[in-house]
């Protein structure tokens, strides 16, 4: 009896043992099912994301392939699609088109003043201005950070772009409100069309940002068409800026002197200096334009260095000749003073050559206003320690302060030819010649008459009271291998 139970408790021992263990399994069983599962949703989802991922890069692609990121504009792809596109179409029908290049003016200083994010809104908005002031037959893109274009599609006559052209200066001009802040902008605009302009895509392109270069150069609020003539002068200071570049260029330069007289004693007061360029594609180069471009390319020093250092020698061997004037002037810029070094590398090739610095007269445009008076202080003090001269040109002219000469160490004003060119028959103008010369007798400044053109003209300065005198009744400028044999014959 007790066996039995005994066995009977034993087997349900084992049955209930049984099945826990067969429970557990089956619980271990699902898990693992559950946790594959799990796994392959995690799969799935990461598939899922990347999938997603790549749509929307696909999307921003196809996005920035078709409009603008900042402005929402048709892209800048889009827009020259359309202009190749309009071109044939134009040339098939005999149209005209019209193309616009849209520069915001001092765009940097929004930046700089906010943020970029201020700058965009202003981008934007002037991207809706621009969309509104064109026709739905027209296209507007922007075409870099700050300069926009448009096209104008079937025009009858160009005048019609003109018209479009004042509406949007009219419109960028009206204030912007960004957020908090009224801001007041304005834009330049260049204008072509095709065919007369160019008839290939590139062609227009390059001749629109040309006419807004010009117009920029005009003003910061107005339009510019395209001229052939205004592109040959660009592609002529191109040339001639590089052109400066070249080590060679010194051997095209000729140095021609123009006399300075004394007209009370006959004789030569001083032989003025000045550049010719003999280039060989444009001919002459006069110093003017010469400067212009030299200082584009901050070659303005290195000219003037080379002009002293052959000119003083070519003085000396005149002085060897027996042909002795007291000076010998050179032409300089007041902005050439900035810099001390310069002027040390002034007295280094006086020295070098031999010449008298006493003897030198640096003639400075009139033109003060790009140097601070301080400076120009330290470098006249610095040349008359050295004993060099100083001389103003275009006096009456330029914007040269009458009060520099209280402080300035000035020994010569050269008068502007256009106070001489009337002085024969106007009394005016002879009163203020005779004026300059009486407070350049008071200040101990001796003064020259520029642009001596006519012996009436010679006679009245004399008579005014003016010895020194320049100009072309006198004598032309003379290239330096001439000097000597012309100036025994006049003198």
């Amino acid at each position: 009896m007790l066996l039995t139970i005994f066995l009977i408790c034993v087997s349900a021992i084992l049955i209930l043992g049984w099945d826990d263990f067969r429970r557990k399994r089956r619980i271990n069983f699902l898990q693992k099912q559950l946790n594959q599962q799990q796994a392959e949703l995690n799969i799935l989802q990461e598939s899922n994301k990347k999938i997603q991922d790549q749509l929307d890069s696909t999307k921003e692609k196809l996005r920035a392939t078709f409009q603008d990121p900042v402005t929402h504009l048709i892209s800048w792809h889009v827009f020259a699609d359309r202009l190749q596109q309009h071109i044939k179409e134009s040339e098939r029908q005999s149209l005209i088109l019209g193309l616009l290049f849209i520069d915001i003016n001092d765009f940097k200083m929004i930046n700089d003043a906010y943020s970029n994010e201020v700058g965009d809104a202003v981008l934007r908005e002037t991207g809706k201005r621009l969309q509104a002031c064109i026709r739905q037959i027209d296209s507007v893109s922007r075409f870099s950070r700050d300069t926009f274009v448009i096209l104008l599609t079937k025009l009858t006559k160009p005048e019609t772009a003109v018209v479009i052209a004042q509406r949007i200066l009219q419109s960028i001009a009206e204030k912007y409100q960004i957020d908090n802040h009224e801001i007041h902008i304005s834009c330049c605009i260049g204008m072509t069309f095709y065919p007369s302009d160019g008839k290939e895509a590139a062609t227009l392109l390059r001749n629109a940002d040309h006419a807004l270069h010009i117009a920029k150069q005009h003003g910061k609020q107005g339009y510019h068409f395209f001229e052939e003539r205004m592109q040959a002068k660009s592609q002529r200071e191109l040339i001639l800026s590089t052109g400066l570049n070249r080590e060679s260029v010194i051997n095209e330069f000729n140095i021609y002197y123009q006399p300075i007289i004394n007209v009370n004693h006959e004789t030569i007061f001083c032989m003025d200096a000045s550049l010719r360029w003999q280039h060989k594609q444009y001919g002459q180069i006069e110093e003017q334009d010469i400067y212009a471009y030299a200082e584009k390319q901050r070659k303005l020093n290195f000219i003037t260095e080379w002009i002293l250092s052959r000119a003083a020698r070519q003085f000396i061997a005149w002085q060897n000749l027996g042909f002795n004037p007291e000076y010998l002037a050179l032409s300089l810029f007041p902005k050439q003073l900035e810099s001390s070094q310069f002027i040390y590398r002034l007295s280094q090739i006086l020295q070098e050559s031999g010449f008298q610095a006493e003897r030198l007269l640096l003639i400075l445009d009139a033109n003060f206003m790009q140097i601070s008076f301080d400076i120009l202080e330290k470098a006249f003090n610095m040349l008359k320690y050295l004993g060099v001269k100083i001389g103003i040109n275009h006096f009456c002219a330029g914007p040269f302060p009458l009060r520099y000469l209280q402080h300035l160490n000035v020994n010569f004003l050269r008068i502007d030819p256009t106070i001489i060119d009337d002085v024969v028959l106007n009394k005016q103008s002879q009163a203020l010649i005779k004026s300059i010369i009486q407070m350049g007798e008071n200040m101990s400044i001796r003064i020259v008459a520029q642009g001596v053109q006519t012996k009436d003209q010679a006679n009245i300065l004399k008579e005014l009271g003016c010895e020194l005198m320049q100009g072309q009744f006198l004598s032309e400028p003379i290239v330096e291998g001439e000097v000597v044999n012309k100036m025994s014959v006049m003198f």
